[in-house]
């Protein structure tokens, strides 16, 4: 299955950048891939269903996600829905990381295996460019509606091994 993982440090706070994403009725407003995207079904305050009108070049698909957004937690979890469409099997995590000069480290893991399988050799030959091209639309949209935060020299590498990433 196509997937890509990768963390991201964003001058950002965790809780503004958690509640960009789960507002997924807003991406087709900045991700130029996503056509159109309603919640279909709510299951709770955190917990609702969605359905996604993916379009590129002349191929155009229709998926639905379950979407869990735990907020104590900062993070958010998506997996196909019963009737996921053109998706065979979905797993996205985003985890926001809270830094100590109030910056965030997103922790971002997607795994996707659509029905059609020249789509899924198409999307697993293009996932890493794909997901870094959704992620800087999603930081782009973040410098338009979150609050900056002034970043500060940080050594990395002990923040994630702080976090447990490694």
């Amino acid at each position: 299955m196509p997937r890509a993982s990768f963390t991201r440090r964003v001058a950002h706070n965790p809780d503004e950048l958690l509640e960009m994403v789960a507002d997924v009725e807003k991406y087709p407003d900045f991700i130029s891939l996503i056509a159109a995207l309603r919640v279909t079904k709510r299951k709770g305050e955190a917990e609702y269903e969605a359905e996604a009108v993916i379009a590129y070049k002349m191929l155009r698909e229709t998926f639905r996600s379950d979407i869990k957004v735990d907020r104590a937690a900062r993070t958010i979890h998506v997996t196909k829905a019963q009737k996921g469409g053109a998706v065979k099997a979905l797993e996205n995590r985003w985890v926001f990381h809270a830094l100590p000069d109030g910056t965030t480290l997103i922790e971002f893991f997607v795994d996707v295996s659509l029905a059609l399988a020249p789509l899924n050799f198409l999307v697993r030959e293009k996932m890493a460019k794909a997901s870094d091209v959704i992620m800087g639309a999603f930081e782009r949209r973040a410098a338009q509606v979150c609050a900056p935060v002034a970043a500060q020299d940080l050594d990395l590498a002990a923040e994630h091994e702080r976090l447990g990433l490694g």
